[in-house]
């Protein structure tokens, strides 16, 4: 990918120059990876890899533009792998579902501290997230869970009974 606005890039010019320089570049490589939200967060991603880059350029191995074009995509890719997996393991657990898993928390004061059970649900690995979620706020029955997940509606049940039991048993050791 060449700079389209005819500068010539070298490492004596300012940050400041490059980044101006390289603006229509970061600007295909983010609709390349077809990046339509959050396009200013990543647009910052993507300046700070200039800066990274200008600080390291060597011209002994090559020209600038392809290093900057590898770093800037780079960064981006990373941290668009980092977004996708914090969103497979973390799961929003809104107000409404955390009262119906109350429901199921006998004795559980939820004034006491309220953000607790969130982050304690937070904490359950994805497929224990899936099976709360589905029975709870979905409405979803063992038998339909399991065909879901592909395992028996007496492993739904029984997982979902120690997940309960494991979270009052947290939930009591932190009062």
């Amino acid at each position: 990918m060449s700079i389209r606005n005819n500068h010539k890039l070298s490492l004596t010019q300012s940050f400041e120059e490059i980044l101006e320089a390289v603006q229509p570049m970061i600007t295909a490589i983010l609709t390349q990876l077809h990046i339509y939200k959050d396009f200013d967060y990543y647009r910052h991603i993507a300046s700070i890899a200039v800066w990274r880059a200008w600080l390291k350029a060597d011209p002994a191995k090559g020209q600038f533009s392809a290093y900057l074009y590898s770093s800037i995509k780079g960064e981006i890719l990373n941290e668009l792998s980092k977004e996708k997996n914090y969103s497979e393991r973390i799961t929003v657990v809104d107000g409404e579902t955390l009262n119906f898993i109350l429901s199921d928390l006998e004795g559980w004061d939820n004034q006491k501290n309220p953000s607790l059970l969130e982050i304690k649900l937070s904490q359950l690995k994805q497929i224990e997230r899936e099976i709360l979620l589905l029975y709870y706020v979905e409405g979803y029955s063992d038998q339909e869970i399991a065909n879901a997940l592909g395992l028996s509606a007496v492993a739904i049940k029984k997982r979902r009974g120690r997940i309960i039991q494991r979270l009052k048993h947290q939930l009591s050791r932190v009062e």
